[in-house]
């Protein structure tokens, strides 16, 4: 787990000694050519002095560069010792906190002996217990369909503007732009009135179904200004109203330029004649018609608008022509409708329950709030309800919560492993003949991990600062240390858990392993000084240890200076190194040319004698 930690310092020396040797090779490369060139002019002692001096430079500088080196191999193994520490430190923190808050310890399974009854959801507020629940009546919704039968999807409902009332509004509810079945579903489900509509075949036509939300409060009436839509329920009966769709400024104002004929129901042989065409002719003539006086019909000018309306009923319905539209025209603003009694296909109800004994109800099935931190998710009855009072029709279901002491035993467990890891860890970066790759031995020696060793090892050892103490009056009571609930480190320096001394701990003494744990405790910080039980301080002690005051932290960078400072004197080594073989290579070059200008006068004095010696043998 820790192999994925890693340095890069000994990339940066070997980066540096790289291109020390590079710069010395070209120095090197560059002073062999001057000798060569000499070579072939025949110049020289015929030593090779470039070789000479770069041996006498390599075998001053190899012993420093390898005692810098070691020490900057040294030193990166510490930074990589030291970064597997601190993920080691880290995983146990992150035991410890998965225990230090009282949340931690929260987890509540619940149980029902009637599962056909409620399912049950619970929370981290959720407490042990047991309740009796009754339950009598579910939440349902209301359910209504339209009492009318369409041929299709797109039949035309009405040629007139149509619009749907929802609870008697006098005002339009939902406006719908397409008048055909299909468009009124559309226009219901995009009002955002907590209606749902869907088109259903029956399979002798399509009927429209309009649902709203579960309880009494969510019931609902709709109807529309067509005479045929309608969708039941209890709906009074009503007149028709038809107005003028141009507004008049008084009610003498010429409506036209000629006398208006009026056609009452398609009677065109009696038509109601205007004269003159005002308002208050219109009102006038039309009042005093016989037509209007038998169907009961009523004009009246007001607003700037003539309005012409019906007794109730549908069998009231009317229509109204007039011989010129654009001066006079009249737009139905309410159909006439007859009194109705239809129950919808489903009555909106509240669910109605008794809890331990408590009656309640819910507009909704997921009733919450009666149990602290449940949901009760109702599914079917098991009483019934006489005269207000609540008779189980077998008995009353039982909800028990316990606590789900399996998720405490699994973080136990966790910290169990953690703190092993890091034990073992520890060991491995301090045994100099480990066999451990990349970490093994790296602080071997190191009396700061010994430290750090010891300070682990308090963590799960030293009594809680919740502790119950001898006399079993503190927080924790009986209670005061990881191994009075089955976690203790054993000879070999392990931390073992005995499994039956901790399930007697948490099925037993659950409250004050929690207190022991936590202190009762919520988010607490590395800062707080409230006592906060054994995994809260020993989150906080680690989160000192890991931070940048900790000896990891410090001891990586003081391990990181003293890299820094090994490669500089690498690379000062490289620059002396440099001068030194430049000054060989000098001096070199000058004893040559010395030794070749002695071997030229060898060379004439030579020849001479040997010019005599002729001379004088030719005699």
């Amino acid at each position: 787990m820790v192999t994925s930690v890693s340095s890069t310092s000994s990339s940066s020396a070997s980066t540096s000694t790289s291109s020390s040797a590079s710069s010395t090779s070209s120095a090197t490369s560059k002073a062999a050519s001057g000798q060569n060139v000499l070579k072939a002019l025949g110049s020289g002692s015929g030593i090779d002095t470039a070789s000479l001096a770069q041996s006498l430079v390599d075998a001053e500088r190899a012993p420093r560069a390898d005692a810098i080196n070691k020490n900057i191999k040294k030193n990166e193994a510490i930074v990589s010792g030291y970064a597997a520490v601190k993920f080691a430190l880290s995983a146990v923190k992150t035991a410890f906190d998965d225990l230090k808050d009282v949340s931690d310890f929260s987890s509540v399974i619940a149980s029902s002996n009637q599962t056909d009854i409620f399912s049950v959801s619970t929370s981290s507020s959720t407490q042990p217990g047991s309740h009796s629940v009754l339950v009598t009546q579910l939440a349902q919704e209301q359910r209504s369909a339209s009492t009318q039968l369409f041929t299709s999807a797109s039949q035309s409902i009405t040629s007139q503007p149509l619009n749907l009332y929802l609870n008697g509004s006098n005002a339009p509810s939902i406006a719908v732009t397409t008048a055909t079945p299909a468009g009124v579903v559309d226009a219901i489900n995009k009002a955002g009135q907590g209606l749902s509509a869907q088109l259903v075949n029956t399979g002798n036509g399509y009927k429209i179904t309009v649902t709203g939300a579960s309880g009494n409060s969510n019931a609902f009436v709709l109807s529309s200004d067509a005479v045929g839509l309608d969708f039941g329920a209890i709906s009074l009966n009503r007149p028709q109203i038809s107005q003028s769709s141009q507004s008049f400024a008084a009610g003498d104002t010429a409506m036209a330029a000629a006398p208006l004929s009026l056609t009452l129901n398609g009677d065109t042989a009696n038509p109601i004649v205007v004269d003159p065409p005002t308002p208050d002719a219109f009102v006038t003539a039309f009042n005093g018609s016989a037509a209007a006086q038998a169907k009961g019909l009523t004009a009246n000018y007001y607003g700037g608008k003539l309005t012409v309306t019906s007794p109730s009923g549908s069998a009231n319905a009317f229509s109204l022509l007039t011989d010129n539209g654009d001066a006079l025209a009249f737009v139905q603003k309410q159909s006439a409708k007859d009194l109705c009694m239809t129950k919808p296909l489903q009555e909106a109800k509240d669910a109605a329950l008794q809890v331990n004994g408590l009656p309640i109800t819910s507009s909704s099935n997921a009733v919450s709030d009666v149990i602290a931190g449940v949901t009760l998710n109702l599914t079917g009855t098991n009483a019934t309800s006489v005269n207000g009072f609540v008779q189980a029709t077998g008995s009353a279901a039982t909800l028990s919560l316990a606590n789900d002491t399996s998720v405490a035993k699994a973080k136990l467990n966790a910290l169990v492993t953690a703190y092993n890891d890091a034990s073992s860890l520890l060991n491995e970066v301090t045994n100099p003949k480990s066999s451990l790759a990349t970490y093994g031995g790296t602080l071997a020696g190191n009396s700061s991990v010994r430290a750090l060793r010891d300070q682990l090892r308090r963590l799960v050892t030293d009594d809680s600062s919740t502790a119950g103490g001898s006399t079993a009056t503190g927080p924790a009571r009986t209670l005061s240390a990881l191994r009075d609930i089955g976690l203790q480190v054993d000879k070999n320096g392990k931390l073992t858990a005995n499994s039956v001394t901790l399930d007697l701990a948490l099925n037993f003494k659950f409250a004050d392993t929690v207190t022991l744990l936590s202190g009762n405790q919520e988010n607490q910080t590395a800062f707080s000084l409230t006592a906060s039980g054994l995994a809260g301080d020993a989150s906080k002690a680690l989160e000192k240890m890991l931070g940048t005051a900790g000896t990891p932290t410090i001891e990586t960078e003081n391990a990181n200076k003293r890299i820094t400072k090994y490669q500089d004197d690498l690379t000062a080594l490289e620059e002396r190194m440099t001068r030194i073989l430049a000054r060989y290579q000098k001096q070199f070059a000058a004893m040559d040319s010395m030794v070749g200008q002695t071997k030229n006068t060898q060379t004439g004095l030579t020849s001479t004698f040997e010019g005599m010696m002729a001379m004088y043998s030719n005699k």
